[in-house]
């Protein structure tokens, strides 16, 4: 029987996709500079000011606008132009109450499905991700962005493998908001030591319940740690709109 070649090799990205063009990258720009908070939420976004600014056409820059405003980070404001797209404190913590209410259902499914099992396997790999993100906790120089990103990883294995066919995508399109994305983004829920030691501890209790198999604890360990996490970005977020406009 002949080989077929197309079943044995994963099909290769065109070259000209390899490459990101012009107003994807215009658009990258923009967002770091959101994230790092050198842009605002409000703020205004002149075309022709990013034209010069990056040294692009006007025509790269309606380009990435519109990007960014399908992505959820840019509104269009009617006579106004586009601005750095706002979140309240209803905003976020009606995403917090999504994501604990979420996460915590992952976190007693995961219990009930590898810690009653005795899931060696599954329960070797979470201990090892939290015991990482202890240790980047321990460290003082470890930044925001990283810690966020290990705690991500965490919170993808109890989504993935809780059982729940749903709730892996619900929670995916979730963290894929605009909103959420600029909550991340400035990883404003673990700018201290103090705060990612806290977070640390957060997931240390939940993988002792998950290993134990007790599914309430875990659920109550899984909804802490977010609240713990809400309270943190709260407080950024009420002294970031302190701050006079830039």
């Amino acid at each position: 029987m002949d080989a077929n070649p197309s079943a044995e090799t994963p099909a290769e990205t065109p070259l000209g996709k390899l490459v990101k063009s012009l107003p994807e990258r215009l658009a990258d720009r923009v967002l770091e500079d959101v994230m790092t908070g050198r842009l605002r939420p409000g703020d205004r976004l002149k075309e022709e000011e990013l034209a010069q600014t990056h040294a692009v056409s006007r025509a790269t820059v309606r380009e990435a606008l519109i990007a960014l405003t399908r992505q959820g980070y840019v509104v269009r404001i009617p006579r106004s132009g586009a601005r750095i797209a706002e979140f309240s404190r209803s905003d976020l913590d009606d995403l917090f109450e999504l994501r604990a209410a979420l996460l915590a259902i992952a976190a007693g499914r995961y219990a009930g499905r590898h810690g009653r099992r005795a899931d060696k396997q599954q329960l070797a790999e979470l201990e090892t991700m939290v015991t990482e993100l202890e240790g980047m906790a321990a460290i003082a120089a470890t930044s925001p962005q990283a810690f966020a990103t290990q705690s991500v990883r965490i919170q993808t294995v109890l989504t993935d493998r809780c059982g729940n066919n749903h709730l892996p995508d619900i929670y995916k399109r979730l963290a894929g908001m605009g909103t959420w994305q600029l909550i991340r983004g400035q990883a404003s829920s673990f700018l201290t030591l103090a705060a990612r030691q806290e977070s640390a501890a957060d997931w240390r209790r939940l993988a002792r319940h998950v290993a134990a198999g007790d599914a309430d604890a875990a659920e109550r360990a899984a909804r802490l740690l977010l609240e713990h996490s809400a309270v943190r970005v709260r407080q950024h977020f009420d002294e970031v709109m302190r701050l006079p406009p830039a």
